[in-house]
């Protein structure tokens, strides 16, 4: 069953297939194909607009616009003008030190000789310093047969004047996004308006996207009316480059702009003047580039779905997003450049649609997956239920056998027609039944843990059952929406045959029972045995001390000197290993208890030090006792502690050579106590350290060793440091010498205090 959904046929597979190469590959060409069409330049102009009202920028201040306004042609009868008025408004803006005068009105024909004639004169006043426009239009709104119409000044003004383009060119929708650097008038260069005001250089042709984050609103402005009567701040115009147009809405010079909504034709030759001048005419990329952008974002989204990492999806789809939203706004802040992303956020839009539905292919087949793991789930568990080694019974909460395996029926041997309602304790008296619950409350019964028990089976000799007992809840799948459906408890019981194991644990209970009485045996026997070894081992020991000392007089023949000694030598040998197998038998027993009172720790290692006095003098040894004069009091137990360090100076003594050093040192540490024992004998491997307090070990155990010692010591030494709440550790290497180290926990007293 489930070999169909690891095989190589796996439809997850496939999809990673799709979703890495396939998918990817039809959205970018779709994308390909929708650039080609044209289907992103609304959402492109659309995120323009938005950054333009995302970055604002300040004007340069180097043009004022003057503005034929309602108030001028209300101050005026007629209209058109005469020329004078003009000829008027060019003579004060120059005495008032304007730098360059253009003019947004047409001059192609002439009005009244006498005005015609001061206009010519203000021209001809400062030739060259006044701009005036050249228009090109359409003769017809449409139709093939519609050629464009050139509107020049009249040829009485050209010889004075600058000529300059005020064509606007609208796209399909109205809206005017373009401003021009010139056009190509029969072969002559003629440089629009703007780029005549900002001095545009070279011959530059073609259009630029004009930027609308400047906005008009900050231009300076003046009345026409004003101007022409003098009647303005002089300061205003003084070296700045003015612009004269139409704003009255009557004169209809209105064009729709994207931000600002419908303005005067001459605030967008202003606007085009400040791009200029502020190098802020703005271009587009070749569409290539977001297109590849928006290949590798469609790409790598893709791979990102198929990965099925949704946290690291959203990240990536939200570093997209933010990219590019925010990145053409930077860099549109820094130059002068309007980067094109609709491709790229209809990139992610169809990326994330795909991610989606992969999602959803993904849970569809998920939920597949999860019914037929489920049957075969269910099916595994009947197996399992029916060939288990252990007996399962399953009871209602009224306690009728609902089901049993074959185990089951062998260790409890249930008669024919089991299942016919019976209840469990008619078909195996005395079983171990889980804890009912309230009649009133079914679904929570007193007990919800397993419980264990033992059964012996009546009849079956020596058949005991580990009974586990479990209650669970169990939902009929075919009630699903009923409105009366309520969860059934059930009762199952696993039963296991531990009759092998109960003898098992039998025989070892007998057997543990028997070790201890034994090593009970054993300590009791080595205490009397003990006790009666030491009274004549005592007697030993002092007759042979009144020989060798020759307390009643002389003994003759001096070997019975040298034997009585040997004697004694070896009965107070023989008396150490008794006293330590004592020892020993008592800590096995728990029979040892120590009573611990304040002692001075030189004082202790002094007595110590008394019974080796002999020996070290004989060996030429010597004995260097390291212990601080201000080391306060230690408590312990001065019997049991005196023993402990006369084993270890015992053990330095015997393995140092002739002539060598041994140094017994102490300090305290806050409340402990640091006890030092050292020599620079032969020393051990480090190898056999962890074995030196273990009863009877010997690091030479050879029969010809030269040291003499049953193996006690060291051992007796570690569980009277235990005793005391401390430990012993060990340092050496082979002639390096030896090194034991006592760590006593709080038996330092509290040293007292000056003022005592």
């Amino acid at each position: 069953m489930f070999n169909t959904i690891k095989n190589k046929s796996n439809p997850l597979r496939r999809s990673g297939v799709a979703a890495g190469l396939l998918i990817p590959a039809f959205l970018v060409s779709l994308l390909w194909l929708l650039a080609a069409q044209g289907a992103f330049e609304s959402l492109d102009r659309a995120m323009m607009d938005m950054r333009f009202r995302v970055i604002d920028r300040e004007p340069s201040d180097t043009l004022v616009v003057v503005e034929i306004d309602p108030l001028s042609l209300k101050h005026e009868a007629r209209w058109p003008w005469p020329r004078d008025r003009y000829a008027t408004a060019i003579e004060n803006l120059q005495d008032a030190g304007a730098a360059l005068i253009a003019f947004d009105v047409d001059f192609s024909s002439l009005s009244d000789s006498a005005g015609d004639v001061a206009f010519v004169h203000a021209l001809d006043r400062r030739p060259g310093e006044v701009v005036l426009p050249v228009f090109w239009q359409s003769s017809a709104r449409s139709g093939e047969n519609a050629e464009i119409v050139k509107t020049a000044p009249h040829e009485a003004f050209l010889q004075y004047a600058v000529i300059a383009s005020v064509t606007m060119k609208t796209e399909k929708s109205g809206v005017v996004r373009r401003g021009w650097h010139g056009f190509d008038d029969n072969g002559t260069y003629r440089a629009s308006i703007a780029g005549t005001l900002a001095d545009s250089p070279g011959a530059r042709s073609g259009s630029f996207y004009i930027d609308y984050g400047i906005g008009t609103s900050k231009i300076r402005r003046l009345s026409f009316r004003d101007v022409m009567n003098g009647d303005f701040d002089r300061d205003i115009v003084s070296g700045k480059k003015i612009l004269i147009g139409a704003t009255a809405l009557e004169l209809g010079d209105e064009f729709a702009t994207p931000i600002e909504g419908v303005i005067p034709g001459v605030y967008l030759h202003a606007l085009s003047y400040e791009s200029l001048l502020l190098e802020r005419a703005l271009v587009r990329p070749h569409y290539a580039i977001p297109l590849l952008l928006a290949a590798l974002v469609v790409f790598l989204l893709c791979r990102r779905a198929s990965r099925q990492r949704w946290r690291a999806a959203v990240i990536a789809h939200a570093v997209v997003f933010l990219a590019a939203v925010g990145a053409p706004v930077v860099i549109q802040m820094v130059s002068p450049v309007s980067f094109d992303t609709g491709v790229i956020l209809v990139a992610q839009g169809l990326c994330l649609v795909f991610a989606i539905s992969a999602e959803l292919r993904r849970r569809m087949q998920q939920i597949i997956r999860h019914r037929l793991a489920t049957a075969r789930y269910q099916a595994l568990m009947s197996l399992i239920v029916r060939d288990n080694a252990d007996g399962v019974v399953v009871a209602n909460a009224q306690g009728v056998v609902e089901l049993f395996n074959d185990r089951a029926n062998a260790l409890l041997g249930f008669p024919e027609g089991a299942l016919d309602q019976s209840l469990i304790t008619d078909l195996a008296p005395d079983f171990p039944v889980y804890p009912a619950a309230p009649a009133e409350t079914p679904s929570a019964p007193e007990n919800n843990g397993p419980i264990s028990t033992e059964y012996a089976v009546p009849g079956r000799d020596d058949l005991v059952l580990e009974v586990v007992a479990n209650c669970v809840t169990y939902e009929d799948p075919s009630e699903q929406g009923a409105a009366h459906l309520s969860a059934e408890r059930i009762f199952v019981y696993s039963l296991r045959d531990i009759s092998a194991r109960k003898r098992t644990e039998a025989a070892e209970r007998d057997a543990k029972d028997a070790a201890i009485a034994a090593n009970k045996l054993k300590t009791q026997l080595i205490s009397n045995m003990s006790h009666e070894l030491r009274t004549p081992l005592n007697g030993v020991i002092g007759f042979a001390g009144i020989l060798r000392d020759e307390s009643f007089g002389a003994l003759g023949a001096p070997e019975y000197k040298e034997y009585a000694d040997t004697i004694h030598t070896s009965g107070k040998r023989l008396l150490g290993l008794v006293n330590d197998m004592l020892s020993i038998a008592r800590l096995d027993a728990n029979d040892f208890n120590i009573e611990t009172d304040l002692q001075s720790l030189a004082d202790i290692v002094e007595d110590c030090l008394r019974e080796f006095e002999t020996q070290v003098a004989d060996e030429e040894k010597t004995v260097e006792v390291q212990i601080p004069k201000d080391l306060p009091s230690v408590k312990i137990d001065f019997r049991v502690f005196k023993e402990l360090l006369s084993h270890l100076i015992s053990n330095a003594v015997k393995f140092t050579d002739k002539g060598g050093v041994i140094t017994i040192s102490a300090r305290s540490e806050k409340s402990d106590l640091i006890l030092d024992v050292t020599d620079d004998g032969c020393g051990i491997d480090p190898s056999a350290l962890p074995k030196l307090t273990d009863a009877f070990y010997q690091a030479d155990a050879d029969l010809s060793r030269t040291h003499e010692g049953a193996g006690l010591g060291l051992h007796i030494v570690s569980k009277f440091a235990a005793l005391h709440n401390g430990d012993v550790t060990f340092e050496s290497n082979p002639g390096e010498g030896f090194a034991a180290r006592l760590q006593f926990k709080k038996m330092v007293s509290e040293p007292r205090s000056k003022a005592a």
